[in-house]
């Protein structure tokens, strides 16, 4: 006898067997058991969550041959059972409408609609990924799903409910199919083992759930895949190395070197990883739990500034989860989004241990909490006043303006923080001016001047003014002055290094700075 994939061998065979989805199973049982089978019914959820195997029970038991009145569990051992479970059942007629998406297969069912069944009390169409039908085929159905002949039960599989037309989602019966817990694709994992005598640790089959994401078909498919590849019981270790999964260590090191703005490190960390075997999008989801459990806990614990940074990176990382599985060169896009995030986050860096201590700085005071000047002028000071603190001294064009103007950085958003850093700042009095060497940051510190400007006033006072000039301008630029310049990013080196990366630039630095 041929091989049988695990996940085909115990696929449930009653509705009692049937793990999860509680709430349709009773519903479908109660259903069957009254006589009351509807017409139409449409099953949606995400892969792997038994709406196909649902709808062959209820075929099943709709034409159990033994079934008792007032009972819905069929028996298994008629033939139409065994026709429906070994597939050979002319009374289930199973479409796939990836492939079998437009008008003339559904004329040619409409044709064979009214034929009467050839052994079961009814006619069970089950049309698979129905979301794939044309808008003329969903047409052709409409009148069909709405008066079917009495003989006949319609069940409508889809994982994206969002497509399917209102038309046909109001002639239908509707159950959602709820992901699998990790709880219950453990349990089933080890039932599966034991009825194959394999032995596998606990750890490993929590390893396999995790991974599944919710679909007990991939969780049993991924077991199956093991079986023969390991030499003896199924460790945690063995499990890890031959599906491709890094030792979640390694992603905490990782991730921590992303946030800490240490690209190089992050590289080399990325390459110890893909190098030992660990597939890249299993990497990305790795990143993506760990950021997500980072983030929960600043939002728990108030700190913006952490909680601003992680947000930015997940939004990165779940971008990526979507594109690495369809790109030419993963490992290259992977390289490029980790870079652009570490090189983002070197403004400021969030790691292990700044999570913990982001709490305890004290925020810097906005426009609308505003410290009042105070009733002498100052005297001439050799260092920078502190946050909050007007400056009425004239100091030279030279000066550097030190941690003041490294605290509003760290209070502007990523995004715009990276226009700013570029600027050499210069402070006379309560003037401060902006210089940028390159016309981009330049262009676009202008446009997001007035998220900055609050943050100036705090530091130096109701009165105080930004200028904003492009490097060897004679002319400060204020606000919408923008002078021309050179504009590295059009370099056809650089644009090709985008294209090839997927990647945009967000951060110019020169080399070396002119005096």
């Amino acid at each position: 006898m041929s091989y049988q994939t695990l996940y085909r061998k115990y696929r449930s065979q009653s509705f009692g067997d049937l793990v999860g989805q509680e709430a349709t199973s009773r519903a479908l049982r109660g259903a069957i058991a009254t006589d009351r089978v509807a017409h139409a019914y449409l099953f949606s959820g995400t892969r792997g969550t038994g709406k196909t195997t649902t709808a062959r029970l209820l075929a099943k038991a709709i034409n159990c041959m033994r079934r008792s009145p007032g009972t819905s569990e069929p028996c298994n051992e008629c033939e139409s059972c065994l026709q429906v479970q070994n597939g050979s059942a002319l009374d289930l007629i199973e479409i796939d409408a990836a492939s079998n998406r437009g008008i003339d297969e559904i004329r040619d069912l409409r044709e064979k609609v009214n034929l009467a069944p050839a052994l079961g009390r009814k006619k069970v169409y089950i049309i698979d990924e129905a979301h794939m039908l044309t808008t003329e085929a969903f047409n052709a159905l409409l009148k069909t799903l709405e008066e079917p002949p009495e003989h006949v039960v319609f069940v409508l599989c889809t994982t994206e409910a969002n497509k399917v037309p209102l038309t046909v989602l109001g002639r239908c019966q509707q159950f959602v199919f709820r992901r699998f817990s990790k709880e219950q694709i453990v349990g089933r994992l080890g039932q599966v083992a034991n009825s194959e005598h394999i032995v596998v640790e606990p750890e490993a089959l929590a390893l396999i759930a995790n991974v599944a994401q919710g679909s007990m078909r991939d969780a049993i498919g991924q077991l199956d895949q093991l079986v023969p590849l390991a030499d003896g019981p199924i460790s945690l270790a063995v499990a890890r190395e031959l599906l491709g999964i890094t030792d979640p260590a390694q992603l905490d090191d990782l991730l921590d070197l992303v946030l800490a703005g240490r690209a190089s490190e992050a590289l080399g960390a990325l390459g110890r990883i893909y190098e030992g075997g660990g597939e890249l999008r299993q990497v990305v989801r790795g990143l993506m739990e760990r950021c997500r459990d980072r983030l929960v806990a600043a939002i728990e614990r108030q700190e913006g500034a952490a909680r601003e940074t992680l947000s930015t990176v997940l939004d990165s990382l779940l971008h990526l989860d979507g594109e690495v599985r369809r790109h030419a060169e993963p490992r290259f896009l992977v390289e490029a989004i980790l870079v652009r995030l570490a090189v983002e986050a070197q403004v400021h860096p969030v790691g292990s241990d700044e999570l913990a201590r982001t709490e305890q700085r004290k925020p810097v005071p906005t426009n609308s909490d505003p410290v009042p000047p105070p009733q002498a002028a100052p005297q001439p000071v050799a260092a920078p006043p502190g946050l909050g603190q007007p400056v009425a001294s004239q100091v030279g064009p030279d000066r550097d303006v030190g941690d003041e103007w490294r605290r509003i950085l760290d209070a502007l958003r990523p995004q715009t923080r990276a226009y700013f850093l570029a600027a050499r700042p210069q402070l006379d009095g309560t003037r401060l001016l902006l210089t940028f060497p390159y016309s981009f940051h330049h262009k676009r510190a202008v446009e997001t001047i007035e998220q900055i400007e609050p943050l100036v006033k705090s530091w130096l006072g109701p009165s105080a003014r930004l200028d904003l000039q492009l490097q060897e301008s004679t002319v400060a630029a204020p606000r919408a002055t923008v002078s021309p310049g050179p504009v590295p990013e059009e370099d056809p080196v650089i644009k090709a290094a985008e294209r090839k990366l997927e990647a945009k630039v967000v951060r110019v630095r020169p080399l070396k700075e002119t005096p």
